[in-house]
C-alpha cells in the first residue's frame, strides 16, 4: 500500500510531519500545498507488508456506495483510473482510502481492474472478481460493476438475516449470565450471612443449591470464568475446519433451525450462480464458486458432486439429483429448466431469500417460548430460594 511520510513547513514557519496514503508523489505534494497551505520539505515512501493487503476490510455500506459511484462515473464516460482516483480522494481516511488508492495505483500500472481486486480477498470475493474480469474482457466494465454491486447487496442481506437469527438467543444467554453472576457475587452471599446471623443453620434443598453455587463462584473464580467461556470455546471449535462438517450436519438435524439453514445456504448458492452466469462465467466455474459461498459443508459437498457429475458428461439436473443433498423442488426446477439455468436460479434465489426471512422468523418464534420457560424457571427458583428461608424463620418465631 503506497503510504508516505511527508515533512512540510506551514505559513507560520512551523515544521510538521504527516503519514498519509496517496496514489503517487505528485498527488501528495499537491494535496499538502493546496489543502494545508504548506511547502513540502521531504517525502518518503513507507514499505508495507504484503499480508496487510489481504487483511484489509471495509464496511459493506461503504463498499456499496463506492461501487454505485464507480458505476455512475463509468457510465458517464470517465476513465477507470480517474474514477478510482476520485473515489480514493473522497473516501474517509483509513482502510477505505488505502483500498481504493492501491487499486487505482495498480490499474495505472497494468491496466487491469479485475486483477487489482484479487489483492483484497476480504473485500472482493472470487465470485466478485470473476464477474469484473468477465465484463472487463467483454468491454462492459460498468455493467460488471453493477452486477458486483447487486451481488454484494444480496449477500449482505443474507448475512443480516443470519445474524438476526443468532442475535436474540445470544443476547438472552449473555443477559442471563450477567444476572446470574451479580446474584452469586453480591446478593446471595449477603443473604446467606443474614441467615447465619439470625441462627438459621439448616435450609431447604433449593436454597442450599443456590448458596452452594454462590460459594463456588466466590471460592473458584478461575473455574467460573472457564465455565462461562466454555460455550464460546465450543462454538469456536465447531467453526474450525476440522469440526465444521460435524457442526453443519448437526444443524441440519435440528428441526427448529434446519429450514432456516437450508434457505440461507440455497439463497447464497442461487444468487451466486445467477450473478456469475449472467456475467458469462462457465457453468463449472460458477458451480465451484457456489460451493465456496454455500455456508454449509453439506451443500458445498453437494455442489462439488454436481461439478463432478457435469465433468463426467452428465447434465446439471442429473448432478443435482445424484448429489442427494437438495430439496426435491430444487432438483425438479433445475432438471426442467436446463435450457435456461440463469433464469431458473434467479427465480430460486428470490424464493429462497423470502423463505429465509420467513423460516428465521418461524425459528425465532419457536425458540422464544422455550427460552422464556427456562428464564421463568430460573427466576422462580431464585425467588423460592430467597422466600422459603424467610418463611421458615417467621414460622420459628411464631
Amino acid at each position: 500500500m503506497p503510504r508516505f511520510r511527508a515533512r512540510f513547513v506551514g505559513r507560520s514557519g512551523r515544521r510538521s510531519v504527516v503519514t498519509i496514503d496517496a496514489i503517487d508523489l505528485a498527488s501528495l505534494s499537491e494535496e499538502i500545498e493546496r489543502r494545508r497551505m504548506a511547502f513540502v520539505v521531504d517525502i518518503q515512501r513507507l514499505e508495507s507488508k504484503g499480508t496487510a493487503l489481504e487483511r484489509t476490510r471495509i464496511p459493506a455500506p461503504m463498499l456499496l456506495a463506492a461501487l454505485d459511484s464507480l458505476e455512475l462515473m463509468l457510465v458517464s464516460g470517465v476513465r477507470i483510473n480517474m474514477a478510482l482516483r476520485k473515489i480514493a480522494e473522497f473516501a474517509p481516511a483509513g482502510a477505505a482510502r488505502r483500498l481504493w488508492t492501491e487499486i487505482a495505483r495498480r490499474v495505472e500500472e497494468d491496466g487491469r481492474f479485475g486483477e487489482s481486486l484479487r489483492q483484497f480477498p476480504r473485500v472482493f470475493s472470487k465470485s466478485m472478481v470473476g464477474m469484473i474480469v468477465a465484463h472487463e474482457s467483454a468491454g462492459r466494465l460498468s455493467e460488471g460493476v453493477r452486477h458486483v454491486r447487486d451481488y454484494a447487496a444480496h449477500m449482505r442481506d443474507i448475512r443480516r438475516e443470519s445474524l438476526r437469527g443468532v442475535a436474540y438467543p445470544a443476547l438472552v444467554f449473555v443477559i442471563g449470565l450477567i444476572t446470574t453472576a451479580i446474584l452469586c457475587v453480591f446478593t446471595l452471599p449477603r443473604f446467606s450471612k443474614m441467615l447465619r446471623e439470625t441462627g438459621v443453620t439448616r435450609t431447604n434443598h433449593l436454597t442450599a443449591f443456590f448458596f452452594w453455587l454462590s460459594d463456588f463462584v466466590l471460592c473458584h473464580p478461575f473455574c467460573t470464568v472457564g465455565a462461562l467461556l466454555l460455550p464460546a470455546l465450543i462454538i469456536w471449535l465447531l467453526l474450525r475446519p476440522g469440526f465444521r462438517p460435524c457442526a453443519d450436519r448437526l444443524m441440519l438435524r435440528v428441526p427448529i433451525v434446519r429450514g432456516a439453514v437450508e434457505a440461507l445456504s440455497m439463497a447464497r448458492i442461487c444468487i451466486t450462480y445467477r450473478a456469475l452466469s449472467e456475467s458469462g462465467i462457465r457453468v463449472l466455474e460458477a458451480l465451484e464458486a457456489c460451493a465456496v459461498v454455500a455456508g454449509n459443508c453439506v451443500y458445498s459437498r453437494g455442489i462439488l458432486q454436481v461439478v463432478s457429475a457435469v465433468r463426467d458428461n452428465a447434465t446439471v439436473g442429473e448432478g443435482f439429483e445424484r448429489a442427494d443433498a437438495f430439496a426435491p423442488e430444487v432438483v425438479l426446477a433445475v432438471k426442467s429448466g436446463e435450457a435456461a439455468l440463469p433464469q431458473v436460479f434467479g427465480r430460486l434465489a428470490g424464493y429462497f431469500e423470502s423463505e429465509a426471512r420467513h423460516r428465521i422468523a418461524l425459528a425465532l418464534g419457536m425458540i422464544e417460548p422455550v427460552m422464556l420457560v427456562f428464564v421463568l424457571i430460573w427466576v422462580f427458583g431464585v425467588a423460592l430460594a430467597v422466600v422459603l428461608p424467610v418463611l421458615e424463620v417467621v414460622n420459628e418465631i411464631r
